[in-house]
């Protein structure tokens, strides 16, 4: 008897399928690589990252959906895959994902980093969608001069 081992999906595998169905079941949108225009109203834009760096990443893809279901088509939901996210994390100041930036009108209202709780999302969703505009977090990545650990 003869046994073959065959891979299973990779952690990119498993993101493109998580948003794929996002997009299906739930109506997201899909940031292409040459950026998109946020239309007028409220659009709330998940980025991600490979799952196989941060886990999180693939919670957030079933959480968020149904977090932002209780607001119809209050909100338009985005979702970018995790090559199109990194110059959006940078644009946006985001430092880590899985990170839901929300804009009004294409401008920068607020953003929630990682995974919460239920009720945590409510009420920071209802928050950020009730209040003002707010600037962009300044991200400013840190660098070693050398390649040395600190300690070295």
């Amino acid at each position: 008897m003869t046994m073959t081992l065959m891979s299973g999906p990779t952690a990119l595998d498993r993101l493109e399928t998580a948003i794929g169905r996002m997009i299906k079941k739930h109506s997201f949108l899909l940031v292409d690589r040459n950026g998109s225009d946020f239309p007028a109203g409220m659009s709330a834009l998940l980025l991600t990252d490979d799952p196989q760096r941060n886990l999180e990443v693939l919670d957030a893809c079933v959480i968020l959906p149904e977090a932002l279901k209780s607001l119809g088509e209050h909100v338009s939901c985005w979702v970018a895959d995790h090559e199109v996210s990194v110059p959006l994390m940078k644009q946006y100041g985001v430092a880590r994902a899985p990170a839901v930036v929300f804009l009004r009108d294409g401008q920068f209202v607020g953003m929630l980093n990682g995974i919460r709780d239920w009720s945590e999302y409510q009420n920071e969703v209802t928050r950020l969608l009730n209040g003002p505009a707010q600037p962009k977090p300044i991200g400013i990545p840190v660098r070693a001069e050398t390649n040395q650990g600190a300690c070295a």
